[in-house]
């Protein structure tokens, strides 16, 4: 019974060791939203073209869709980089959110810590049949969704973004923690990066820390940390970045971080906290 019960904690541990580190369960029937019923409805649309024709005209789309993409990119860095034009000498420190346990004393390497926004903007767009939306329901939520049917990509993207002069130089670490809520079906994804721009010379160094594909996500917490190389006495914007994107050919898809479940759940991204430290 012993050795039996060795290998069976042994099996676990390594079913432990190998597991995936992306943890998003199938959509089945609980937790959903009337988008994922209409998604259901029209999952096997009529042909209306060839298939070579479709993904030509599906291509024609997204290339519409990814021009405005770029456009909104480029808007909303003018925007960060102005922003930083009309500060004072230091920005304003965000409000300390009473609801988040943080701790009494944060350890000594961070030098920075957000919990919520202070600036923000959204952009949407697509091309074809389909739709999305995205706001801001507070400064540390976000509503995103993406949905597309035939021949057609849509995207949404958020920014939250806050200023910061390091007093040194040399390589720092940025922590982001935040909770998604939502569903991606195939042909759809989620994406959420961090971006670090040198206002003076404009340049972006961006790094997407979660981008699922597929799945159901029930309130599923994310943490990732990344390098970047800073330099004392510049001003750099520290931005959270989310974007849904849905493409089709001919079945429905989207990203859905924006509905409201029949239970009640609502589908949002929910940033925790972002930590600068050496």
């Amino acid at each position: 019974m012993r050795k039996f019960l060795a290998a069976l904690v042994i099996l676990c541990l390594l079913a432990m060791l190998v597991a995936p580190v992306a943890y998003a369960t199938p959509i089945g029937d609980s937790n959903v939203s009337s988008l994922d019923i209409e998604l259901q409805q029209q999952k096997e649309v009529e042909q209306l073209l060839p298939r070579d024709e479709a993904i030509k005209k599906f291509n024609e789309n997204k290339a519409i869709a990814d021009q405005q993409k770029r456009e909104a990119d480029q808007k909303a860095l003018e925007q960060i980089i102005q922003g930083a034009k009309t500060l004072p000498g230091s920005a304003q420190k965000p409000p300390v959110p009473q609801s988040k346990d943080i701790g009494s004393v944060a350890p000594a390497a961070v030098v920075k810590t957000w919990y919520y926004w202070p600036y923000t903007n959204q952009s949407k767009g697509g091309s074809g049949i389909g739709w999305s939306d995205v706001y801001w329901a507070a400064s540390d939520i976000i509503r995103n969704g993406s949905r597309a049917e035939v021949y057609g990509n849509y995207w949404a993207k958020a920014w939250g973004w806050d200023y910061y002069t390091p007093s040194t130089t040399g390589n720092y670490s940025v922590t982001t923690y935040f909770y998604v809520t939502g569903a991606i079906y195939s042909g759809s994804y989620l994406a959420v990066r961090v971006k670090v721009t040198d206002t003076t010379t404009g340049q972006t160094i961006t790094r997407t820390i979660f981008n699922p594909t597929s799945g159901y996500f029930d309130n599923q917490w994310v943490s990732a940390t990344e390098q970047f190389y800073l330099y004392a006495g510049r001003r750099y914007a520290f931005t959270f970045e989310t974007e849904t994107n849905a493409g089709a050919i001919y079945s429905a898809t989207a990203s859905d971080f924006y509905t409201r479940e029949f239970d009640g759940t609502q589908r949002q991204i929910y940033f925790w906290s972002m930590s600068l430290s050496v």
